[in-house]
Parts: C-alpha cells; structure tokens; sequence
C-alpha cells in the first residue's frame, strides 16, 4: 500500500510540474519578452534598480528589464525609483535637487553588511556586455519638485536622447510615461522612439495611445483582459503587463498574449516561457 501510494504521489508530482504548453499570438514574433522589475524586482536582497540587480537578471536569461529613471540637478540619469532619497538611501532629498556628485556618495541601508551604490544609466550601460542583444523599457519618473515643468521635460527629453544615441540604443529603448504633456513634447522633438503609456484604465490608455500614435500601453496585469491585449495588438499598439510574481499569476499574464511581462520573479518566467 505504502509502496502504491509513493509511486501515485511521484506521477502526480510530474503531471503537476509539467511545464504548460502555450500558443503565442502577439506583436513580437509571436512570442513574450521576459523583462525584469527594475533588475530582479523585490524577490532578491538585491536593490532594485542597482547595478548588481540588473546584471543578475540580464545574466539568468530574460530579455531585458525595466529600469526606473529619473534625472538630478545637473541632469544626470540614474537608475533609481523613490520619489526621496531617504526612502531607501543614507542621503535625503529629490534626486532633482541634487547633483550627481552629491548622489553618487549614497548608499542603500536596506542591506546592512552588503554595500550597493546608485549607478547613472550611463555607468550601467558602459558595463553590460551585449548590450544591443537586450531590452529595456524606462520608466521615466518626471519629479519635478521645485522647478519649471516644461522646462524640466525638455532637460530629461535632452539628456535620454542623449543617451540614447551615445549607446545607440534608439531600438533596444521603450520610454513609459503617465504624462502625456512630457509624451507631447517628446514626439514633437523626435517621433522615432517607442512610447508605452502607462494609464489608468485599458479605455483611457488605448484611447490616448491611438490619439497619439503611439507604440503601446503599459498596465498591470490585474487591469487588462485577454480580450483588450488583443484589441490593442488589433490596431497595432504593443503591450506591456507587470504585477506577475507567483508562477500562477505568471501563467495567467502568458495565456493573455502581452508583448512584453515585467516580473519580480525572473527565474520563474524564464521557466515558463523560454
């Protein structure tokens, strides 16, 4: 009986990990790009948006990552998320009110024996090797405490160009963004770059992504179907979906057909998809 019942659980133990098989409709080849959440996202120690997150991702496999952006003082790219330094670092501030020099010194204080710095964009892509044969989608983080708006966008517009065409990534780089102001004045300036805009609702992004020609919408997971992914890659706009951590949730995003999943569970996606 013993013996009946361990082999039971052994055929079960397959059955249950075999891998699902998916047919790809979509825009990108007809297959899913695996991104990571600023790096490896919240499921290692590592810092998301550090050097050392973002490199462990690239080198497990995934195809890219997303990498949140914003800009200092002297206008400076870096890889960074919180709105205040003192969130997550020994500095305090908006990176927009400091400079580069000041901001460089800083140190995560999440992990306690393990130093991690913040990288500029330009540091973090003089150092992945094969960068052209990866993805990255910015989420561009326009906090603008205590300066002109539109004067801000023009400087952040200016440094990403910039960027952009030192590393020659105008092919490799997706710009997401919730403004549609800074998206304006962007595509007025140069209307080759891929913009995901990141909405609210499905209706609202769709709508504007049509209005402004651009490449796609990006959204969680939990607020986009099947149905409008494909109503999206119908009128020819990309889709991008994040919130996708447990390999059930992951499961859920593939069958839904996206272009491009952002996960915090890189090695579980890769699994799935690869």
């Amino acid at each position: 009986m013993k013996k009946t019942f361990i082999i039971i659980y052994f055929l079960f133990s397959i059955i249950s990990c075999k891998k699902e098989e998916y047919t790809i409709e979509n825009l990108n080849g007809n297959k899913i790009s695996a991104l990571g959440h600023a790096g490896m996202g919240f499921s290692t120690t590592y810092p998301v948006n550090s050097y050392e997150s973002i490199l462990k991702c690239l080198n497990l496999g995934a195809d890219g990552t997303e990498i949140d952006v914003q800009m200092t003082k002297d206008s400076v790219l870096i890889a960074f998320h919180d709105q205040d330094l003192s969130e997550n670092t020994n500095l305090k501030g908006g990176v927009n009110s400091l400079t580069w020099n000041e901001i460089k010194e800083a140190d995560y204080i999440q992990t306690h024996y393990l130093n991690y710095s913040i990288h500029s964009l330009d540091q973090l892509f003089s150092h992945i090797e094969n960068l052209h044969t990866y993805r990255f989608i910015f989420d561009c983080k326009l906090y603008t405490s205590g300066t002109n708006t539109n004067q801000f966008y023009t400087s952040y517009m200016n440094a990403v160009i910039a960027l952009m065409q030192k590393f020659k990534l105008q092919n490799n780089v997706y710009l997401a963004s919730s403004s549609t102001g800074f998206i304006s004045l962007f595509k007025n300036k140069n209307s080759d770059y891929k913009f995901l805009i990141n909405p609210l609702s499905f209706t609202a992004g769709f709508d504007t992504a049509l209005s402004f020609k651009l490449f796609g919408i990006q959204m969680s997971t939990n607020d986009i179907s099947r149905e409008q992914i494909k109503m999206a890659h119908d009128n020819n706009l990309w889709v991008s979906i994040w919130e996708t951590n447990s390999n059930k949730d992951q499961n859920k995003a593939i069958k839904k057909n996206p272009d491009f999943i952002i996960t915090d569970n890189v090695k579980g996606l890769i699994k799935l998809i690869k």
